[in-house]
């Protein structure tokens, strides 16, 4: 959690050292390099938080993510930092948290009870993009007295100190006494195939996460650069509106239960036409601020919800590869918005694309709930018991 605010004075500096280096395609190469590791680490990250103490994993993780900054750091504020300096850090970067997150996803159960972890995980969600917000704003005030390179190392220190917490923390039990035989990655799927809806809900998230993240990272600097003739200052407006959207959803599902939560997180998808859509006749701020917080709201309500249901669901040998999956579709998405979603924008104007994102994303959970209602009743396994 701690690491969230260094996260966010991180952003600040590896976003605009990438525009000073190389405009806006280093930012792209930045982007990318922090999104593709997940596509090629997040399966085997979750193989590893079944495989080995879930704790010492995310220990690692974190001391590599501190570890990576310090040269970065040095660099920036010696003048050296080149391009592909940040592009590394950013690789390095997401492949650790490809490996921590898993070993996070299945940890938490053996902290707070499966029955508690749609709450644990709404009020984490809620106070994560709340530090997010909050250290925007101590960046601005931050900037009048540091040098910008000083955010790499205060984002490093987030990272060990958050590690030197993580050590202390004392669950139930591990990885580590689950399973005689080592874990298979296979079984990750196993585990999803007897359970449509937990399955479905994930092929929703890869398709969704896809279009929505492809859209709005290209699209929204773009609409509010070129088509709203706005500044920077702006665009965090909107940053900002998204996290507001997410706090707020975080906390209501941190205290209001939902039993289907799968379905529910299916239904989320469809109010995803309004938001895009605002977003593509905004001709002021103030909607695209609306737009943003209707669209953190959605996206932290659902991926809230489809965790939460796995940590009920999935037993604990098998947990951390079916949060990789999850984390994988996740976070890969990102990766897979900027090669195929992102690319649009240079043929269509932004409120064209934004158009269609507004009629594709209603689609995901329409088709989603469709498939499950044609589907021919299978017998779902047992909840795992408390």
């Amino acid at each position: 959690m701690i690491s969230e605010l260094g996260d966010a004075f991180q952003y600040v500096a590896l976003m605009w050292f990438a525009l000073v280096s190389a405009g806006p395609l280093g930012v792209l190469a930045v982007r990318l390099a922090d999104s593709i590791p997940a596509l090629v680490f997040g399966l085997h990250g979750g193989l590893v938080a079944d495989r080995s103490d879930r704790r010492r994993v995310m220990v690692l993780a974190d001391i590599s993510r501190g570890g990576v900054l310090i040269p970065v750091a040095v660099a920036g504020l010696t003048g050296r930092l080149d391009l592909w300096m940040l592009v590394v850090a950013a690789f390095v970067l997401e492949t650790a948290t490809s490996y921590f997150e898993p070993a996070y996803g299945a940890l938490l159960p053996t902290l707070v009870e499966r029955t508690n972890v749609q709450a644990a995980n709404g009020l984490v969600r809620a106070s994560a993009e709340a530090l997010r917000v909050g250290g925007w704003a101590a960046a601005a005030g931050l900037l009048a007295f540091l040098p910008l390179s000083s955010f790499f190392l205060l984002n490093a220190g987030s990272f060990f100190l958050s590690a030197l917490l993580i050590g202390g923390v004392r669950a139930c039990g591990t990885s580590a006494d689950i399973s005689a035989t080592a874990p298979k990655l296979r079984e990750a799927f196993s585990a999803l195939r007897p359970r449509p809806v937990l399955a479905t809900g994930v092929i929703a998230l890869a398709v969704g996460i896809t279009i929505s993240s492809g859209t709005w990272m290209v699209g929204v600097p773009q609409l509010v650069r070129k088509t709203l003739d706005l500044g920077a200052g702006s665009f965090s407006a909107v940053a900002a509106g998204y996290a507001v959207g997410a706090v707020t959803v975080g906390a209501v599902l941190s205290r209001i239960r939902v039993r289907r939560k799968v379905r529910a997180g299916l239904y989320l998808w469809i109010p995803y036409a309004g938001a895009y859509a605002l977003f593509a006749v905004a001709g002021s701020l103030a909607p695209a601020v609306i737009a943003g917080a209707v669209s953190g709201a959605l996206q932290a309500g659902l991926l809230i919800l489809l965790y939460s249901a796995a940590q009920e669901e999935i037993p604990d040998a098998q947990l951390g590869r079916v949060v990789g999956v999850i984390s994988l579709v996740h976070r890969g998405g990102h990766a897979t918005g900027l090669l195929l979603v992102g690319p649009l924008f240079a043929l269509f104007a932004a409120r064209t694309v934004f158009f269609g994102a507004a009629a594709a994303l209603p689609l995901v959970g329409i088709l989603a709930l469709a498939a499950l209602t044609v589907r021919p009743a299978v017998a779902a396994p047992a909840r795992v018991p408390d």
